[in-house]
């Protein structure tokens, strides 16, 4: 069902989020103070933009505000996200805000300071959930890219194949009968610049990416099914040191890998040399090669390029690929440079755009969507789904359900476990579905979900 969404703030942020809701149907209104940005928008995008200070009365009576049913507050300023909230609310009855904060003082404090505003607030904090998705990556040896779901629950793993894998040539439907241990599933396949949901008749050929569901105590048994040692890789090599780097540099040493941060800036380095005494830092440029080759490249590290200059991220990734590093991740946000990343040889990239991104669609996918991640290059969207009486995913056998094409039911949370379903299992009410869908191919899953008796 189309909703009525008020954005305000048309950055990178906002201009993605705007794009993406447009092109799912949805009323789309964009408030931005730069004439320059709103000329830009008009000639790019199907929505309504509005020139003008998104804390105005004016600006937000011009608009409707009142009949919005979302308003994405994502300026660059912290305070002007949480007054256009605040007034959202206060004055115009905005149920649902989400505001987008730098601050972790201020992210932490959030419930606390909106708990008597109007309606709900949520913040949201695209540095940390790339972060986090970067630290989830580290866990799972040889990995790709990473999600977790539902708690952590549940983990979607990507694995790229090479020739040697004994999966290449089965189908996927006789995967159980020669591997009757196996407890996963490959939910989608990336292949020469696409994705694909598998189906029966589907096989891995080399150089395919797979990303498979299952449960964490299984990933063990899922890295050595994709032909990989259960080493983990016992250094990180971080390239720059400011708020991702350092959310990164921390969790990685509680976890006990060596850390290595690299920062160009001296007075920088010797700060977070006092501040995270735990971590190896040096000063230097982490697009050296010889740069990298003192900090241990060579030792089968994972690289994280996670500087705030993109170009020097691809070009950092680029010589560390060429100089041994085990993965390469980089952190890039300007759509332009994802593809390119990817063909220069970086396994993984995070992204704070599109982590945001993920992070607006579960508010306007429906009551009953609870998480929403996006896979690289947002060409396969995951949704987890409560099934709930009346609800279109239970009371039939998950063959008989009538999924629209381009999406399949990858795992299945129940309180009592967590299981692959098969075509004849049903799914208990109760339970969540983590469901995935082709990118074209997701509100056609939205139209399914709202067939709610």
């Amino acid at each position: 069902m189309s909703k009525k969404i008020v954005i305000v703030g048309a950055g990178i942020v906002g201009m993605t989020i705007a794009s993406k809701l447009s092109e799912d149907g949805h009323d789309v209104v964009v408030i931005e103070k730069d004439s320059n940005v709103t000329r830009e928008i008009m000639d790019e995008l199907d929505v309504h933009v509005v020139c003008g200070n998104g804390c105005s009365l004016e600006i937000l009576r011009e608009v409707h505000l009142d009949q919005a049913d979302l308003l994405l507050a994502v300026t660059d300023s912290d305070e002007v996200n949480m007054i256009t909230a605040l007034i959202a609310g206060s004055s115009f009855n905005v149920d649902t805000k989400i505001v987008r904060l730098r601050s972790s003082e201020l992210l932490e404090s959030l419930p606390e300071l909106s708990k008597n505003w109007p309606g709900r607030t949520e913040g949201i904090s695209p540095d940390r959930v790339a972060a986090e998705r970067i630290l989830s990556l580290l866990q799972v040896p040889h990995a790709v890219d990473v999600a977790k779901l539902l708690g952590g629950k549940v983990v979607v793993a990507g694995f790229r194949i090479t020739p040697r894998n004994f999966l290449i040539g089965i189908p996927m439907a006789e995967l159980p009968k020669k591997f009757p241990g196996v407890r996963f599933l490959i939910a989608a396949i990336y292949r020469d610049g696409d994705a694909l949901l598998p189906s029966g008749e589907t096989e891995l050929q080399a150089g395919d990416v797979a990303y498979c569901a299952t449960e964490p105590k299984r990933v063990p048994q899922l890295v050595t099914t994709m032909g990989y040692s259960l080493e983990r890789e016992h250094r990180a090599i971080i390239g720059g040191g400011g708020h991702i780097g350092r959310m990164i540099a921390e969790s990685a040493i509680k976890s006990g890998i060596k850390t290595v941060i690299v920062r160009r800036n001296r007075a920088e380095a010797e700060r977070l040399a006092i501040e995270l005494p735990k971590a190896t830092v040096l000063h230097g440029d982490v697009t050296s090669r010889e740069m990298l080759i003192e900090a241990g490249i060579e030792d089968g590290a994972t690289f994280i390029a996670s500087t705030n200059d993109e170009e020097a991220n691809l070009v950092a990734s680029a010589v560390a690929r060429q100089a041994g590093a085990q993965r390469v991740t980089t952190l890039v946000d300007n759509p332009n440079y994802l593809t390119l990343a990817h063909a220069m040889g970086v396994d993984s990239v995070a992204s704070p755009r599109l982590a945001t991104v993920s992070a607006v669609l579960r508010h306007v996918r429906g009551s009953h969507v609870e998480e929403v991640a996006s896979l690289p290059q947002e060409l396969v969207e995951i949704s987890v789904v409560e099934v709930d009486k009346g609800s279109p995913l239970g009371g039939l056998p998950v063959g008989e359900l009538g999924l629209p094409d381009g999406v399949l039911i990858a795992a299945v949370a129940s309180a009592e476990r967590v299981f692959v379903p098969g075509g004849r299992d049903t799914l208990p009410f109760g339970s969540r579905a983590v469901l995935f869908a082709l990118a074209k191919q997701a509100e056609k899953l939205v139209n399914f979900l709202d067939r709610h008796d």
